[in-house]
């Protein structure tokens, strides 16, 4: 049957939590550099789109073709990740210091995809930069800026904006992993990422990986975005709220109402197989 019922989701989640902890330093990269560069092309595509039809939404209903190849290619994509650790760590499959070891590997595989994807973008928009950016490049610019220099206008209520921004952006982006685990069919899968992502895109909300790649890009078509405004007005909130939003409203909660027994089943399945691989050794 197509379909997988919350419990056996949240058993899937630890496992692949637990197994995301135990990825080489070079796939965490590898697979941290698609996602980032996959969303950054994505977020190109959507941004053209807009420009051309003068209709945001369109934007927002062709972004999430990056994020189910996310899913089906199995790369890393932090955000995500916050939410299947969190069920892991719960679940007794892991351990603090090799969530946080992934967390922040992926984090810079994401953020190197983005810096690679902002500059082909940034060298396409402008023609090898030997013209002044167009009307795509602008609306990027302007977007980056916003989301920086903006925010730091508006202080303290700016940082909080940016957290709580983050939050509901990543209950729908893990939401959407959970629903990747829902469904067994490719179709299935398809179908279901999609709707929670186009949701956070038409919502205007903050997720860390899409703003990393708008603000390099921003950055490079000349914005007027320092170091500090990226990282403190933008990254940091982002960062907390998205965290916030994928370990305790989704990963934690979620646990709490649907993982009863969960750490006896998990130890049962693990126990299985290792019994299994023995009589096979």
């Amino acid at each position: 049957m197509d379909y997988t019922a919350p419990r056996e989701v949240l058993k899937k989640m630890a496992q692949a939590g637990e197994f995301k902890t135990r990825l080489a330093v070079k796939d965490m990269l590898i697979r941290g550099f698609y996602s980032g560069f996959l969303l950054g092309i994505a977020t190109t595509l959507a941004m053209t789109v807009a420009v051309q039809t003068g209709i945001p939404f369109v934007a927002a209903l062709i972004f999430p073709w990056a994020f189910v190849l996310i899913i089906l290619f199995g790369t890393e994509l932090v955000t995500g990740n916050f939410a299947l650790m969190a069920v892991a760590r719960l679940s007794g499959l892991t351990r603090w210091g090799l969530i946080a070891k992934n967390w922040l590997w992926v984090y810079l595989g994401n953020f190197l995809g983005c810096l690679i994807a902002g500059l082909a973008i940034s060298f396409s928009l402008t023609n090898a930069f030997t013209i002044e950016p167009n009307e795509v490049a602008q609306k990027i610019m302007s977007i980056a800026e916003t989301r920086t220099i903006g925010i730091g206008e508006m202080g303290a209520n700016g940082f909080l904006l940016m957290v709580v921004r983050g939050i509901l952006c990543n209950i729908l982006v893990c939401l959407g992993v959970m629903l990747g685990v829902v469904s067994q069919s490719v179709p299935g899968k398809v179908l279901t990422c999609w709707l929670p992502i186009m949701t956070f895109v038409a919502l205007g909300l903050e997720h860390i990986v899409v703003n990393m790649f708008f603000i390099l890009t921003g950055m490079m078509l000349g914005s007027p975005i320092s170091g500090t405004e990226m990282v403190f007005w933008n990254f940091l909130p982002v960062t907390i709220g998205n965290l916030i939003g994928g370990a305790l409203f989704v990963g934690f909660l979620f646990y709490t109402t649907y993982g009863e027994n969960l750490r006896p089943r998990i130890a049962t399945v693990s126990s299985s197989e290792e019994a299994v691989e023995g009589q096979a050794k």
